[in-house]
């Protein structure tokens, strides 16, 4: 049997569906290079995308095989010269993907091709119908599902049986990205991170993964996001440890299974209550709080993290995602699409749950008139003021007790921006205009 096995988001040999024919039979791996994705993901996250595409495929060369890297509209010129028996590739669930898996399976149907959709971006599959809170989702569909679970990782391939075929490839992109440059990693190198925090870490997770510190978190969702690990192997490996940590898997689940069924919350409030809501657009602002200057300090820290790492703990994603949309009242639009241009571990479906859960509009939202504090938050998270003085070097000979307080702090620090804005002043404002929109809204239903 001769299949094609088309690489997508999963780059790894340990633990991966396309991988399951590898050795008995001849399988050929495949990328088509999707130009739309090209223009969509932002330098972090492409850089390590390519970085780890071609890690797999030295790893496939080494082990006799080689992975064919085409372009979309060479895909049914290759299919003809393949003549595989089975195309095999993992489904995905945003709007742009779930139409290029539609238009490959019109192309296999024509050519008489069979083909299978595996499941891989998730660790559960689709219910037939969508959940409205997490807490359903989880109790009804996530748990059921994973109690059922084959536990089995897919074998690692030793050995593919490849055929050298005549056919014109495509080079692949160089991007660069100073901020993906950290999470360069091998395969191999994911695995002793990941085991090491497993040994070290994950039994205390659930204590300590809202402090910001460099252990509190995983740190993972890179590698998930390119698939240099397995959601399942992280399911495997946590379930006997840490509830907290299945349950982050089970909202990676949710949040894709939002996006499935409803894909117009690419650009719209998933409440329709919230939609047409007078978001500001002020550029001035929202400049100063994409480079680290509202004169807030973790928000700060946590931008300037950003800018430079690509990445960002979940409790401060959580906490300048309200800053911009509660304080600020900028749309969350514009926070959602700059997180996804800088993030290394830029994934749709996460990006727009967790910005519209934070601005109010989303599934599962908490209350509008529930707004994080960031100085408190700071104070609790960060007591020490270690990962604010790390990013924000200009404070780092203020005390600790300081940096949490709301009085400008330009009158020890010179250079340090002046406070945007009155933080319970701006609270109140949102909450006012929430509360004035969502009752026109409700009258007009």
């Amino acid at each position: 049997m001769r299949v094609v096995a088309i690489v997508r988001r999963e780059l790894r040999l340990h633990d991966n569906p396309l991988w399951q024919h590898a050795g008995g039979h001849e399988v050929i791996p495949l990328f088509v290079l999707d130009p739309f994705n090209q223009e969509e993901h932002g330098e972090p996250l492409r850089t390590l995308f390519f970085f780890a595409l071609k890690q797999l495929s030295q790893q496939i060369s080494q082990r006799g095989g080689h992975l064919y890297v085409i372009a979309p509209d060479q895909q049914e010129a290759f299919f003809a010269l393949a003549k595989p028996d089975l195309v095999l590739f993992c489904e995905d669930h945003e709007p742009h993907l779930r139409q290029r898996d539609a238009t490959l399976v019109r192309l296999l149907q024509r050519l008489g091709i069979r083909y299978q959709a595996l499941q891989g971006s998730t660790l559960s599959p689709m219910p037939k119908e969508p959940f409205k809170t997490f807490t359903q989702f989880y109790k009804r569909h996530f748990m059921p599902n994973m109690a059922n679970a084959d536990p089995t990782p897919y074998p690692t391939p030793h050995h593919f049986r490849t055929p050298r075929l005549p056919f014109p490839e495509v080079t692949l992109p160089q991007p660069q990205s100073n901020a993906a440059k950290l999470w360069l990693a091998t395969e191999e190198e994911v695995q002793r991170r990941w085991q090491k925090y497993v040994r070290e870490h994950l039994s205390t997770y659930e204590q300590t993964r809202n402090f910001l510190t460099e252990e509190a978190s995983s740190r993972m969702s890179p590698y998930i996001r390119c698939g240099l690990i397995s959601l399942q192997q992280l399911w495997r490996d946590a379930k006997e440890i840490s509830e907290a940590y299945v349950r982050e898997l089970a909202w990676h689940d949710f949040y894709a299974h939002l996006l499935h069924f409803f894909p117009e919350t690419v650009n719209t409030e998933w409440r329709p209550e919230w939609r047409g809501f007078p978001w500001r657009h002020d550029e001035q602002k929202f400049e100063k709080w994409c480079s680290g200057q509202t004169g807030i300090p973790l928000v700060d820290a946590a931008m300037r993290q950003l800018n430079e790492e690509g990445w960002l703990p979940n409790r401060v994603r959580m906490v300048v995602a309200s800053f911009l949309t509660k304080h600020l009242q900028i749309d969350w639009r514009w926070g959602e699409r700059y997180f996804y241009r800088h993030l290394v571990d830029a994934d749709l479906a996460q990006n727009l749950g967790n910005w519209q859960w934070t601005a109010g509009c989303g599934a599962d939202a908490a209350p509008y008139f529930r707004i994080f504090n960031p100085l408190l938050q700071g104070q609790k998270f960060d007591p020490n003021g270690d990962y604010i003085r790390r990013y924000v070097p200009e404070l780092r000979h203020v005390p600790a007790e300081r940096l949490h307080q709301p009085e400008p702090l330009t009158t020890v620090v010179p250079d340090y921006p002046p406070l945007m804005v009155d933080l319970t002043a701006a609270a109140q404002s949102f909450q006012e205009i929430a509360q004035t929109h969502l009752k026109r809204s409700n009258r007009e239903d």
